[in-house]
């Protein structure tokens, strides 16, 4: 029967002499000659370029002019033209799936120096491409309605940048933030590196724009429930947290948080000072709007306390708000959830939390920022200016103990670290204890040099991030460490700045399971390919940007976002339908045992289980044709379409002639 089809099957073969790259090193009359005695062929011809105008017009003619049923082309490797040849099979009226590339370009002529071994292996080749042609099937490609909507999951720079860049005409973007306000970390600064700009000056345009975009639906106080659905067809549901405060009436004149009697500590200063029950996180922060603070307010504590409502002149204060849950279609995702510091406070040896005036590198920029604790001033506890300060890099990154990758940003924001200390406290000495120094781009090294000319700085290797101790001793701190030469060495000092591994968001992992991603190294979101698509997840539409992915710095965040964004804004197009990738795997439902053992192996989580008929059931969106189901399936009703075991048998029997 089969024998019968392939018979009735005509076959045009196209051998491109590809200038001198192929002709020069092959014999094309003879790679002619022999492709015309196969059986099924009824046309064989070399030519020039086949890629160019004239090769695909001579393909299309004799499509028409003999009826052609399959082509095979002789040529390059598929990557680079077989987009061009299936062009030019559908606009001739042939299936685009009905063509076959024989590669005897980069797997024969420049591989094999000898043109009569290269002619003989590119015989064998073409060969197997007719045998393999014979058995390929018309595949369709299929269409779907898609949302072009974006949900956006964080507010700080990389998810700012990501909405900001998503927000075109026709599309609603959704920018999510669990906190109060916008900014992330970023806006809690207050310089940056390596050209010490303003943070807020930076960030304050950017926010104001994304606040008020017509096209951007800022959600704070919010976080991600649930994701059902696939790329183009999401349905996300959000939980809004009450704010208990009238965000159209508030102005931010902070009547309400000066009569407040409740203080505790103050999470956005590090817990460096106290704030209210009601409170706005810090001066500068967008929205500009109080909230209260239900864990700690009196009036959810069951007490009588109206002292924020009695002093607001605007009656911006809902005591009777409640948290809202919404559902939201979205055809994309993009999680731009940031990073945490590498918690500190459990490990003994560097004394955080327990031993005064040891801070990480956030405490530390709080502490220098003018809307800080205390109001920009270094000051160790007790109030006093200290006369010296070490900054320890390295702190729990780079180490067999805990986290062994380089965070990338620290050598950076430490050596800033040192402008700002020298410029603000000239006759204090700072002291760097570092592993080594890490000045990546065009203008670390630069700013690397202009600390090192600075008075007062001095730097000391250490052979072992994990040797680093440190000790009360009075009213200073002593650190024990080992220098580069493996000798034990102490230093005494007034204050401590812990550059810690950066790591990814505290909630992620909840994140991670919702949105069905994987998580590698650190917490951080893992890349569908670090180096060819690495702002994709393996879950098709949720995609990563900045610190969410990996520690990155503001410029490379956002970048990353910038990149997401892209890919999301060329895939869905408002009003256009969504083209499926027909080279995906299908089950033979009659046959299919519902084993579940495919549902396990899928890496794009594109099968499920149907209870009712009790078996398996490939998503067409979700699957990309990986094969990984069909080499699995133990009763072989797995196909893998366009790489069929018939057509990758012919192909490989083919190829001993």
């Amino acid at each position: 029967m089969q024998a019968d089809m392939e018979n009735k099957l005509k076959v045009g073969i196209y051998v491109c002499e590809c200038g001198p790259n192929i002709k020069d090193a092959l014999d094309i009359n003879v790679l002619v000659d022999f492709a015309a005695g196969l059986e099924a062929v009824k046309t064989a011809k070399s030519f020039n370029l086949l890629c160019s105008q004239g090769g695909g017009e001579l393909i299309k003619r004799d499509i028409e002019e003999y009826g052609l049923d399959r082509i095979v082309i002789a040529a390059c490797s598929p990557k680079e033209h077989e987009i061009t040849f299936k062009k030019i099979l559908k606009s001739a009226g042939l299936n685009p799936f009905l063509l076959q590339i024989a590669n005897i370009r980069e797997q024969c002529a420049w591989v094999i120096k000898d043109k009569a071994k290269a002619t003989a292996k590119a015989r064998a080749v073409i060969n197997a491409a007719v045998n393999r042609v014979l058995c390929q099937e018309p595949l369709e490609v299929k269409e779907i309605d898609a949302v072009a909507d974006v949900l956006v999951v964080g507010a700080g720079i990389s998810g700012i940048s990501a909405a900001l860049t998503l927000s075109q005409k026709a599309r609603k973007v959704y920018l999510l933030e669990q906190l109060p306000v916008i900014g992330g970390k970023v806006a809690r600064y207050e310089e940056v590196f390596p050209n010490l700009e303003c943070a807020s000056c930076m960030m304050d345009p950017v926010m104001d724009e994304v606040l008020h975009d017509e096209n951007i639906e800022v959600l704070t106080l919010s976080s991600l429930e649930e994701v059902l659905g696939f790329f183009g067809n999401f349905i996300v549901t959000v939980k809004q947290a009450a704010r208990y405060v009238d965000v159209s009436s508030c102005i931010g004149c902070g009547a309400c948080f000066e009569a407040c009697p409740v203080s505790v500590k103050n999470e956005y200063n590090q817990g460096l000072d106290v704030r209210k029950a009601v409170y706005i996180p810090y001066a500068g922060a967008l929205p500009n709007a109080a909230v209260i603070d239900r864990n700690n307010c009196l009036r959810f504590k069951s007490q009588e306390c109206d002292a924020c409502l009695k002093a607001c002149p605007f009656g911006a204060i809902r005591y009777d708000d409640k948290d809202t849950y919404r559902q939201i279609n979205v055809g994309a995702v993009v999680l731009a959830s940031g990073y945490d510091l590498f918690d500190l406070s459990g490990i003994s040896q560097y004394g955080y939390k327990k031993i005064k005036n040891v801070y990480t590198s956030l405490d530390f920029e709080r502490l220098l920022s003018s809307t800080g604790p205390t109001n920009g001033k270094i000051v160790l506890d007790e109030g006093r200016v200290p006369d010296n300060i070490v900054i320890i890099h390295c702190t729990a990154s780079r180490s067999k103990k805990f986290a062994w990758y380089c965070s990338g940003v620290c050598c950076m924001y430490s050596l800033k670290f040192s402008r700002l200390i020298h410029e603000k406290l000239p006759d204090v000495s700072v002291t760097h204890l570092y592993l080594d120094f890490c000045l990546p781009g065009k203008e670390a090294q630069g700013f690397f040099d202009g600390i090192n000319e600075l008075q007062k700085i001095r730097f000391l290797r250490m052979k072992d991030a994990d040797s680093v101790r440190i000790d009360e001793q009075e009213d200073s701190a002593i650190i024990t460490y080992t220098d580069e030469n493996g000798i034990i060495k102490k230093l005494n000092t007034d204050m401590i700045v812990l550059s810690a591994a950066m790591e990814g968001a505290l909630k992620s992992d909840m994140l991670a399971k919702i949105c069905d991603v994987k998580q590698g190294k650190g917490g951080f979101f893992e890349e569908e390919h670090n180096k060819l698509s690495p702002v994709s997840t393996m879950k098709e539409g949720i995609f990563i940007a900045g610190c969410a992915q990996s520690p990155m710095d503001i410029q490379k965040s956002v970048i990353s976002a910038k990149a997401a964004a892209g890919q999301i804004l060329s895939k869905l197009v408002p009003g256009d339908k969504l083209v499926l990738e027909p080279i995906i795997a299908c089950i033979d439902e009659d046959l299919c045992s519902g084993c579940k053992s495919c549902i396990a192996l899928c890496p794009y989580n594109a099968i499920s289980y149907d209870e009712d008929k009790k078996i398996s059931k490939i998503n067409d969106v979700l699957c990309r044709g990986c094969g990984v189901c069909a080499a699995a399936c133990p009763s072989g009703v797995i196909k893998s379409r366009h790489f069929t075991d018939e057509q990758i048998n012919a192909e490989i029997k083919g190829l001993f002639i």
